[in-house]
């Protein structure tokens, strides 16, 4: 029986709408906020969410990047229910691919949507829209906008890859949608835009399906007129910007700053206590290159950043975080991903314990050196995350094929339904301490209860000073992995 997730906080809709649901053999979950269905979700795994996009306090967009940046439950289907009265023309450009209803809507208009999203293709639109031979050709020809023009008026069904020097991204199609773009380590929206900045190079287009994970909810129109709109404005932004391996300096106190900054302007800041140079930051934000620069440009006219000569120096490599022969032990822990190939791509989580941002943030100034270490790519800027004390701030890629998932949850023991929600995969966990954690300390004892009592797991106190030693955080995660070893004597 599959199971619907149907959240909203309008309860005559979830009674109304539940048991319609239920009528027509559906196991019905449901809850009245955004917290509690995330909960719901990471423990029940459902295989539809039903949800208001206008959640009060914990919105829809903040649940489905949670559950999208989360291994398990990040194929999960999303149709969204929108309120006529909150300007939803705005709100169509975030949802994007998604499905969507606006309210009032006839039990016929959403039972369509179900049966589209778990009802297989028919034999002839798979043969009108996803067989046959591929495509290839020259950019300097045909444009990657004419190209996704005539794929989403064709409605098609395919992968995309795209050459040009040494680089290769691809870019995934659904039902005449974008829904994936990847390049190098970069994936989304950012990794689409910088895709098409490409004026020369090949193109190789192969229908089929796909089991590619969305990162990208736009329309294809929006998709396009925005990213026209930023390829027409790059050059101009980027001559204005110092050189690429530039140092740049915050050299306004934080505190100083309005409360009210857009997340990515949150999010540059937050990038400049563990990066320095003007391609770091534009590299490591989540957000597009357009919008990191013209965000870094304002910065430094208004003298908030202030550039140098050049970045930090390289760290030094100290060989590779895992020994081949732990790596191997720590495999044999680690959970085969949903969708990989076999069991061949595996994950794990690594759960930070925190009681304050600043603890947060010093750990994250140990360990941003890591080679394999990124943050996260959520839909919601991180310092939101550090603040809130919850989320994933980062993954660690330990090997080609496996990769920790690093979340972060407030050590207060009031959260423990949160710890249990997200205990799924843990591998270990880290409590964070600023000079050294007291015996009595009794978020400690709670933490130690929950990990090492009801997960088996172990616990590492990890430090968490603003000015972290060279390796530290290397030197943490090293720490704990030899725990998780001895632990179960893999």
């Amino acid at each position: 029986m599959r199971k619907i997730l149907l959240v909203d906080n309008d309860r005559i809709i979830r009674e109304k709408l539940g048991t319609r649901l239920t009528k027509e053999g559906f196991e019905v979950l449901t809850s009245a906020d955004g917290a509690g269905a995330l909960e719901i979700a990471l423990r029940e795994k459902p295989d539809l969410v039903i949800s208001n996009y206008h959640l009060p306090l914990f919105d829809a967009e903040r649940l489905r990047a949670f559950l999208k940046n989360n291994p398990t439950t990040k194929y999960i289907p999303f149709i969204f229910l929108i309120n006529p009265d909150r300007g939803y023309e705005e709100t169509l450009a975030s949802i994007g691919g998604d499905e969507f209803l606006v309210k009032p809507f006839h039990w016929q208009d959403i039972q369509g949507k179900i049966q589209a999203l778990f009802q297989p293709p028919k034999e002839g639109v798979l043969a009108s829209g996803t067989r046959g031979n591929g495509v290839e050709g020259s950019l300097e020809e045909v444009s990657l906008v004419d190209l996704l023009q005539i794929f989403g008026l064709n409605r098609r069904t395919g992968t995309l890859t795209l050459i040009h020097d040494d680089q290769s991204g691809i870019v995934h199609l659904l039902d005449g949608a974008v829904i994936s773009a990847i390049l190098g380590e970069t994936s989304g929206e950012k990794a689409l835009y910088r895709i098409l900045r490409w004026s020369k190079g090949r193109f190789i287009y192969q229908p089929g399906e796909t089991m590619a994970t969305r990162n990208i909810s736009r329309s294809m129109d929006a998709l396009l007129m925005e990213g026209m709109r930023q390829l027409d404005e790059w050059e101009s932004l980027v001559s204005l910007l110092p050189a690429p391996e530039t140092g740049l300096n915050l050299i306004r106190d934080k505190e100083d700053l309005p409360q009210d900054l857009r997340p990515v302007t949150q999010e540059v800041i937050l990038l400049l206590e563990f990066f320095s140079t003007v391609r770091e930051i534009i590299d490591r934000s989540a957000h597009t290159d357009y919008e990191v620069c013209k965000c870094l440009l304002g910065l430094i006219q208004k003298g908030i950043v202030v550039p140098g000569t050049a970045g930090k120096s390289p760290a030094k490599k100290e060989g590779p975080l895992i020994p081949p022969e732990r790596l191997i032990q720590m495999h044999g822990y680690m959970r085969p991903s949903p969708g990989g190939k076999g069991s061949s791509t595996s994950w794990g989580r690594i759960i930070i314990f925190s009681r304050q941002p600043e603890q947060c943030k010093g750990f994250l100034s140990g360990i941003t050196g890591i080679e394999g270490f990124r943050l996260s790519r959520d839909n919601f800027s991180n310092q939101e995350i550090l603040t809130a004390s919850f989320g994933t701030i980062g993954i660690l890629e330990i090997s080609e094929n496996a990769a920790l998932y690093l979340s972060l949850l407030p050590s207060s023991p009031g959260a423990a339904p949160l710890w249990r929600a997200f205990s799924e995969g843990t591998v270990g966990a880290f409590y964070l301490s600023n000079n050294g954690t007291s015996t009595e300390d009794p978020s400690l004892a709670a933490v130690e209860e929950f990990v090492e009592g009801e997960l088996d797991r172990p616990v590492i106190t990890a430090p968490c000073g603003p000015n972290p030693d060279p390796g530290s955080g290397a030197e943490m995660f090293r720490t704990l992995f030899d725990a998780v070893v001895e632990r179960h004597h893999l």
